[in-house]
């Protein structure tokens, strides 16, 4: 994926994860076949054993080649804690390294876009439709008690494989969890993918056949003549024309750090994430002009919100101790010689433990129960944002449940580990992106300002408790022999301790590149993912997002892929 045939292409997509893929696949694959260049920072991620299902937790840190190791900067608000802020890198981006949850968010959750920006076509009616045209759906169970999709929702023809694990190949930890949360109140949902979000089920993965699946795999595999894949080649510049006719700079091209310019004839269009979106925007002079100029960069577009609104969700693990119900995951792992046997299978033919192991999780969005839990940071909030939170399909938080340890397991605490993590839904607190300096290899300066809200903290203190409370209730305290990791007591002071000293990102950041409405000078995009006041330039990444969707927002990177890749193609006519 190699060598330039020559620098001119119609359309010049820079970074190949969720949304960049999606877009150049469609693309090069359209009627009017234009010539498609797609550049990428990372490698070509062609080792096969990257794609194992059961290394869906540990893939980014055991593999550096797929990661970019960004940090933030000391937190405020968790006593100077520096956190991990890793980047999936290489062709398939974050779809390659990530957590594989495929999860669309609520409906509520794109019609507050739409209404946001002022564009029906980021409502959830249209965006059902964008993603049933991704999605290759696969499914065995439907009809079974916890498992039954909403007719008309889904899409079964798309590219992109995903799959609702079969309830065959649950493990005895998650029969006992889903009856444990089921008679502890929590609603099921057995369709968390239909718009109607809260309530508890079975997390539909990005995996088929026993193999990950990824926005590379969907849309990149077997490239047309017209679609050339450059990987290993990073863009420094976006480069414009300021003399053009419309009195706009105008996008032309890219600089690569090797020196070679690559020319644009109709659209470069900027698919680098949260992160490297709004890095290569200040690079190439748009963004605060204070900030530019404070480094020594020329200001061509002023835009002083490019790289603010960072929104990310944040989450905590409480880890326990269970009994040998839960099945035998330790004994497993201990036996090298099954570990072994398990991979060597897995390499052959995608099958065997390594195919389907840690694949099936519990997964609730919740709405906390007001007799239990205050909600005063609540009322506090702005109008739009408290209207939102209180409608009905709306989460407060996510809750994961599975049968996993973080570290090597010490029986001392109980015969198998039960992970328990909660995150926050609806973060109210804002960060930023800033460049350190002008050099394009410097890693940007990014602050997640986590927990300077205080409706994060009560939230999120509020759903630990919830979560506490779960594991001693009579409906699965029976099953629990220790508390492994959590909080000393379930006070408030003792929760919000524990949350400041082991709180982490999801890793969703989003609105560093903001849409808003065509007549919004604030706006770093408008709806049709153009970067305002320059022609022939456009964002289609998580970066747009003016909310942060409640899910894990693979889903909502895949899905703004496609919305860009629609709005191109109703105006080039591909």
């Amino acid at each position: 994926m190699g060598s330039p045939t020559g620098n001119l292409f119609d359309f010049v997509v820079v970074g190949a994860g969720n949304s960049g893929a999606v877009v150049a696949g469609n693309l090069a694959h359209s009627t009017a076949r234009p010539r498609v260049l797609v550049i990428e920072a990372g490698g070509p991620n062609t080792r096969d054993d990257l794609y194992v299902p059961s290394e869906r937790f540990a893939n980014v840190y055991k593999n550096e080649e797929i990661k970019i190791g960004y940090r933030t900067v000391p937190q405020n608000h968790i006593h100077g804690r520096i956190l991990e802020y890793v980047r999936g890198k290489g062709l398939g981006g974050s779809s390659v390294a990530n957590f594989m949850a495929y999860i669309r968010g609520s409906a509520s959750d794109y019609n507050v876009w739409g209404d946001l920006v002022g564009d029906d076509f980021f409502k959830w009616e249209n965006a059902v439709e964008r993603f049933k045209e991704l999605e290759n759906l696969h499914l065995d169970d439907d009809g079974d008690e916890f498992i039954k999709l909403r007719e008309g929702v889904h899409g079964f023809n798309g590219p992109l494989d995903i799959t609702l694990p079969s309830r065959r190949q649950w493990p005895p930890a998650l029969d006992i969890l889903m009856k444990a949360a089921l008679d502890f109140g929590w609603p099921l949902n057995p369709d968390q993918n239909s718009g109607d979000l809260v309530g508890i089920g079975v997390l539909s993965v990005t995996s088929y056949q026993g193999r990950r699946t990824t926005s590379a795999s969907a849309y990149l595999s077997n490239p047309p003549s017209n679609l050339e894949i450059w990987t290993d080649s990073k863009v420094t510049k976006v480069l414009m024309d300021d003399a053009h006719s419309s009195g706009k700079p105008k996008a032309i091209g890219v600089l690569l750090a090797d020196g070679r310019e690559v020319r644009a004839s109709k659209e470069v269009i900027l698919s680098l994430g949260t992160i490297d979106t709004p890095k290569l925007l200040l690079l190439s002079g748009i963004g605060p002009r204070s900030e530019l100029q404070d480094l020594g960069l020329e200001c061509i577009i002023d835009n002083a919100q490019v790289g603010k609104g960072l929104t990310d969700h944040l989450y905590v693990v409480t880890q326990w101790g269970a009994r040998s119900q839960f099945g035998d995951e330790v004994g497993f792992e201990k036996d090298s010689k099954m570990v072994a046997a398990a991979r060597e299978q897995w390499m052959r033919n995608h099958t065997g433990p390594d195919a389907t192991r840690h694949l099936t999780t519990l997964i609730g969005f919740l709405k906390l129960d007001p007799h239990r839990h205050s909600f005063d940071e609540l009322e506090i909030l702005d109008a739009r944002a408290k209207a939102w939170i209180k409608q009905p399909n709306v989460p407060q938080i996510e809750i994961f449940l599975q049968g996993v340890s973080l570290e090597e397991w010490d029986k001392s605490h109980g015969e198998e580990p039960l992970i328990a993590c909660v995150m926050l839904m609806n973060p109210q607190s804002r960060g930023s992106v800033t460049l350190a300096s002008k050099d394009p290899a410097a890693d940007p300066v990014i602050d997640v300002n986590f927990f300077s809200h205080p409706y994060d903290r009560q939230t999120l203190v509020s759903g630990v408790r919830e979560v506490m409370t779960f594991v001693r209730s009579k409906h699965l305290s029976k099953h629990i022999a220790s508390a492994v990791l959590a909080p000393k007591t379930d006070s408030d002071e003792d929760i919000l301790a524990f949350c400041k000293d082991t709180l982490m990102s999801v890793l969703h950041g989003v609105g560093t590149a903001k849409m808003g409405h065509r007549d919004d000078p604030k706006a770093c995009v408008d709806t049709d993912f153009r970067v305002r006041d320059v022609d022939n330039l456009r964002v289609m990444d998580l970066s747009v997002c003016p909310v942060l969707t409640n899910n894990h927002t693979q889903a909502t990177a895949y899905v703004v892929g496609q919305m860009g890749w629609k709005k191109l193609a109703a105006e080039y006519g591909l």
